[in-house]
């Protein structure tokens, strides 16, 4: 019998023990919204949780000034977003989670001193490109971070003048509209704004490359290009 009770011991020892789930960022204790409880059940939420955390911090840390700022309204933005999108249709979470890990780890920390390249906040990103002859071509896309109920889509070409870069696009996109990019502090601000005057849209309406409520106005981060695919 005792040497029953020590094989069956010895094969207790040898059996894996299972890994305990490392605890998010924040104390699940006094978790209250869904969303944290949800992090807090999941090994896998848990630990984007903790890298998010963790590359906010290291990101923080190697920056300055406006960009500084500017993260730190990145993610307020993403976390209003993250919480208010929790449990609605096709919400991926996790992809969620995984996507903030791989902006904030893709940010040019030390900034940057052309407005070439791309770049990104918690609504968006521009793509630029410059080409011969000081022409700069501009993508903007936008949208609302939680359900995206508006779309910002804007394309054209930008040429330097005493204000910015000052964008040119199509009559359909941007009529009554005047687009500038600016860099200031290593990162890129996106300014939109109305005619005055006749050449102006009527009082209220929205951009023609917006939908109803949307914006492409803001300080965009230097990031790295991410491979496609």
């Amino acid at each position: 019998m005792t040497s029953l009770r020590l094989r069956l011991a010895l094969l207790l020892f040898a059996l894996p023990v299972p890994a305990i789930a490392a605890p998010p960022s924040f104390d699940c204790l006094v978790a209250k919204l869904p969303v944290e409880k949800a992090i807090c059940r999941s090994p896998i939420l848990s630990a984007l949780d903790v890298e998010i955390a963790e590359a906010y911090g290291r990101a923080m840390s190697a920056m300055s000034g406006e960009m500084r700022d500017t993260l730190r309204k990145v993610q307020r933005t993403f976390l209003a977003a993250r919480d208010r999108a929790h449990g609605l249709p096709d919400e991926d979470l996790e992809q969620r989670l995984a996507d903030q890990v791989g902006f904030i780890k893709s940010i040019e920390t030390r900034g940057r001193s052309t407005i070439e390249g791309s770049w990104r906040n918690g609504i968006g990103g521009v793509e630029v490109t410059l080409r011969p002859g000081g022409v700069a071509e501009v993508t903007i896309g936008t949208n609302e971070p939680a359900r995206a109920i508006w779309l910002c889509d804007l394309q054209g070409e930008a040429r330097q003048e005493a204000t910015g870069w000052v964008l040119q696009a199509d009559r359909s996109l941007i009529e009554g509209w005047t687009v500038t990019l600016v860099l200031r502090g290593g990162q890129l601000t996106v300014t939109s704004a109305p005619k005055p005057g006749p050449d102006g849209p009527p009082p209220g309406e929205p951009p023609p490359f917006c939908g109803m409520g949307g914006t492409i106005d803001g300080d965009y981060l230097p990031v790295r290009a991410q491979p496609s695919g």
